[in-house]
């Protein structure tokens, strides 16, 4: 084999398990919205917090999305691993798309950064709900929470 060869099979064989390496995002089923990690762009800010949360506290923070966005980013950064916070999404029917956790964009990075994609042609119209948990949190954790639409 071709020292060119090796580098190629090599490549390939670190291309696959980084790829399986990278955790799905979880998202309920029938809800009609499609979660992935973000890769943002250029987005407009309609929501953009500071905020704390303390041991077994939720914060609710609510936003309202005007017709014709194609999909939202969500970024919530509380910068520390050693801290766990959750964030629950709500579209304005009250269907609970999923609740998300550091892991959920593929790093472990204090931080949870998604973008929610309709299954149809925009996300709905209306007040969505974000709520934030404190799962894991040594004492009151500060954080910021920025919403973009596309």
């Amino acid at each position: 084999m071709t020292s060119a060869k090796r580098k190629y099979g090599a490549f390939a064989l670190l291309l696959a398990v980084a790829f399986l390496a990278v955790p799905p995002v979880s998202a309920n089923e029938g809800v009609g919205y499609t979660v992935r990690p973000s890769v943002s762009d250029d987005p407009v800010t309609i929501l953009g917090l500071s905020d704390t949360v303390g041991q077994g506290e939720t914060n609710r923070h609510q936003f309202y999305v005007g017709s014709g966005v194609e999909y939202l980013e969500v970024y919530l950064n509380w910068g520390s691993t050693s801290d766990s916070l959750a964030l629950t999404i709500y579209t304005p029917s009250g269907s609970k798309i999923g609740t998300f956790r550091d892991s959920s964009d593929g790093m472990m990075d204090g931080k949870i950064h998604i973008d929610i994609d309709p299954d149809g042609n925009y996300v709905d119209r209306g007040t969505w709900t974000l709520d934030v948990y404190g799962e894991k949190v040594s004492s009151e954790r500060s954080y910021t929470l920025n919403l973009y639409q596309y």
